[in-house]
């Protein structure tokens, strides 16, 4: 019983933690960028492969999908056109040039994150592993 009240615990302060896996919004952006840059596609199929990156279920609102696509394409980044397949329209969206500048620009900033992020992992593992 213990052990399941501090599991829930744990639980919720993930879920207020800057970083945990359920504030993973920031990623989004990024992520929508990357499987654009591949090839066109529209909301539903990218909303797949999010899940397939590693989102949680819970981070996958599918309301700020289609509202970073839209802000996205408000901005310049992305481009859409609509197009009737299997009797039902779609909305097909396809990276710009100033969207790969950008997707550059996310990568470089990921890849800080990701460098700080092993430092951090390192430090744990000497200091309070002793490893």
């Amino acid at each position: 019983m213990k052990e399941e009240k501090l599991a829930e615990q744990l639980r919720k302060k993930e879920k207020n933690c800057d970083f945990s896996l359920h504030r993973i919004s920031k990623f989004l952006q990024p992520s929508l960028l990357l499987f654009l840059s591949k090839s066109p596609n529209h909301g539903y199929d990218l909303i797949e492969k999010l899940k397939n990156l590693g989102f949680h279920q819970e981070s996958t609102d599918t309301g700020a999908v289609y509202r970073n696509l839209r802000k996205l394409e408000k901005e310049g980044f992305l481009k859409s056109v609509w197009k009737v397949k299997g009797g039902r329209k779609k909305r097909i969206y396809k990276i710009t040039p100033q969207g790969k500048t950008l997707l550059k620009a996310w990568m470089e900033r990921i890849k800080e994150r990701k460098e700080a992020l092993t430092n951090f992992l390192e430090i744990y593992k000497e200091e309070v592993n002793g490893k």
